[in-house]
């Protein structure tokens, strides 16, 4: 995929880049609503749990919702308690595009750990339980009129002078991080 110039500079100013309804509107609430209510869908029809990040990770802007989706049994766990490996889903706040990958998370009284999603987890998926569900889920997901990217689609390097008020940035920046970009 090719942003335009035009288009970065809209994600990069968190505007919507489609006139297709909820991003056009650009209004958070209706836009976290919609992705809710797909959430919701995927977790009863492939029977996952979630844990979904609506809240920009508790400060400043995340210009994705981070959707970790699991079951909590023996085929998603990593080691004994609260540690499972999950299906990721990053949905665009500004555009009906999404990207797929596979993440970590455990959790205890004491506190937990969390993968972070960047350029690099896109499209690694590679435990077979997780694998087994991406048809499913990309089916529920273009059915709802979303559009999957892959890796392939965003490794264009943005041009020279573009600047991404990101934490998660690598070092050099793609068309990736101006479609899902997290401030602090």
């Amino acid at each position: 995929m090719i942003l335009t110039e035009t288009q970065i500079d809209q994600l990069l100013h968190q505007e919507a880049i489609t006139e297709e309804w909820p991003w056009s509107t650009n209004d958070e609430q209706v836009i976290d609503r919609n992705v809710k209510d797909i959430v919701a869908e995927i977790c009863r029809r492939a029977r996952l749990k979630d844990k979904t990040e609506y809240g920009h990770y508790g400060s400043g802007y995340a210009s994705y919702v981070d959707c970790w989706l699991y079951r909590p049994d023996d085929d998603f766990r990593i080691s004994p308690g609260n540690h499972y490996h999950g299906l990721v889903i990053l949905f665009s706040r500004l555009s009906p595009f999404f990207v797929l990958g596979q993440g970590d998370k455990s959790w205890d009284r004491n506190g937990g750990t969390i993968y972070l999603p960047d350029y690099e987890f896109v499209d690694v998926i590679e435990q077979p339980v997780l694998k087994d569900l991406v048809p499913l889920v990309t089916t529920i997901l273009t059915e709802r009129g979303l559009t999957r990217l892959h890796k392939t689609d965003l490794d264009t390097i943005l041009p020279a002078g573009v600047l991404v008020p990101t934490i998660l940035a690598q070092h050099v920046l793609r068309h990736f991080d101006a479609l899902f970009y997290w401030e602090d």
